[in-house]
């Protein structure tokens, strides 16, 4: 009779072990991942982020754990760009989901970007305007003050004006010299509506540099820039 009960046991539980074999294998439908939050979002360069992440359910298992790749670097706030978070989710017959969610980190400057018409006393150019991407709200000059080679001089935004900050232009201009630019008052300021505008205003004083590139005093000059 022992024996008899023990393989009665023995086959129910092959057969337990069949039935839940068998339903895995029936199990094809993998969980479905929702993102807390929108699944593109835009934060401003140097700030901060905090990722909602996301759940999972299954028709199977309920709810399922969520993995994703957000990391400090994912995305990384002091790098403009364009970020994917991947979220990973599984159940318990090996069904896998991916859901995505798209982080934007962007200069709060951006709309400035552009190509510009500037003048400055009666003498106009063009440039191209940038946005750093690694210093929220400083733009970057393709020319500033009309010398050639003059590529690296930037301004800081502060609401709605526009100001450049002491440095030298190295080596610009037809006699590759050293200039130095240092702001020189409040230029006029970004309107709120309609095209983008404003000036600014900066000395200019040549550095010493040889017979081609003589010392002179700050002369102060005001660059009025037109988004074309």
């Amino acid at each position: 009779m022992k024996k008899n009960l023990f393989t009665i046991s023995a086959a129910l539980v092959v057969l337990s072990l069949f039935i839940m074999q068998a339903c895995k294998k029936d199990d094809t439908t993998p969980p479905v991942i929702s993102l807390n939050g929108s699944a593109s979002q835009t934060v401003s360069l140097n700030s901060s982020y905090s990722d909602a992440g996301a759940t999972a359910t299954d028709d199977k298992d309920g709810t399922v754990n969520v993995t994703s790749d957000a990391s400090s670097t994912n995305p990384n706030v002091n790098q403009a760009g364009t970020y994917t978070i991947t979220y990973h989710a599984s159940d318990a017959s090996g069904n896998q989901a991916i859901a995505s969610r798209t982080v934007i980190v962007r200069n709060d400057a951006f709309l400035l970007e552009g190509t510009y018409t500037t003048t400055e006393g009666v003498t106009s150019w063009t440039q191209t305007v940038t946005t750093s991407a690694t210093v929220n709200k400083r733009i970057i000059f393709s020319k500033f003050a009309n010398y050639s080679n003059n590529t690296g001089i930037y301004a800081m935004v502060t609401g709605l004006q526009v100001d450049i900050t002491t440095q030298n232009g190295v080596g610009i201009g037809a006699s590759s010299c050293t200039h130095t630019f240092t702001p020189n008052g409040t230029g006029a300021a970004i309107p709120t509506s309609g095209s983008v505008t404003f000036s600014i205003k900066f000395t200019d004083q040549e550095v010493l540099g040889g017979s081609g590139c003589p010392a002179t005093g700050a002369v102060p000059y005001e660059d009025f820039f037109v988004k074309q």
